[in-house]
């Protein structure tokens, strides 16, 4: 029997999309065609509809899905889903039953991109929180959290789910001393070969934390903590809690 435990690093529960430019973001992407983008977003959270790019037989799409992967093999209604499946660890998900379909690209789920301005990531004990922002330095819009995607048909809805999960892997030093564990931010000219369908590559060695020289993070609002507060104002720096 299958098992439906957490398989979750708990991490990265929070990420904003902000407004993107479609034109500099599908550019960006390598979309085959600009695409509309989802509603703007400061306070992404799981469940939340997300922007995901997948290779399909046009070349790279746009399309919403849940974040919050739901396997291919899940037929139980929804709400019978106790796992938190928004992270999924890299170093696990190929022989964990939640992910491994969409790690070995199969079984209708694959590989795909998540387009983002950064995350959100929490430090200090109860009482004492500190918000981080996180993004990259560059010249790209953004930043791409390497996710995996899954098509799950599920009983009495007609229309089958599209969800997503985000990989995570060690942080590196810049990150670790707010959380040991960070996204993984693929580079633009690694994205090609994630979303390849070649089962032969597994891409192990795409998943580590990005260099520190080129992390960017700053202290932000404990507003971010509430799911309802969303404005560009969240991921603005404030100072650092004493």
């Amino acid at each position: 029997m299958r098992s439906s435990t957490s398989t979750t690093s708990e991490m990265c529960g929070r990420f904003a999309l902000g407004t993107p430019d479609p034109a500099a973001w599908s550019e960006w992407l390598g979309l085959a065609a600009e695409q509309p983008w989802p509603e703007p977003s400061w306070n992404v959270a799981p469940t939340h509809a997300v922007a995901i790019v997948g290779l399909g037989p046009r070349g790279r799409s746009l399309r919403l899905a849940r974040w919050g992967l739901v396997p291919p093999w899940w037929q139980k209604p929804l709400a019978a889903m106790k796992a938190t499946t928004f992270n999924a660890r890299s170093e696990e998900a190929w022989q964990k039953p939640m992910f491994r379909e969409a790690w070995a690209r199969r079984r209708g789920a694959g590989h795909c991109l998540i387009p983002a301005l950064g995350y959100f990531e929490w430090s200090g004990g109860k009482g004492a929180k500190q918000a981080w922002f996180v993004g990259l330095d560059g010249n790209a819009p953004g930043v791409c959290f390497a996710g995996l995607w899954a098509l799950t048909r599920l009983p009495g809805v007609p229309e089958p789910l599209l969800s997503c999960t985000i990989l995570t892997c060690p942080a590196g030093p810049a990150t670790a001393a707010i959380h040991p564990r960070t996204p993984v931010m693929l580079a633009e000219s690694e994205h090609a070969r994630w979303l390849s369908p070649d089962p032969e590559d597994d891409c192990a060695d795409l998943m580590r934390a990005p260099p520190d020289d080129r992390l960017r993070l700053w202290p932000v609002s404990p507003r971010v903590g509430r799911v309802a507060e969303n404005d560009a104002a969240l991921i603005e720096p404030v100072a650092e809690a004493p």
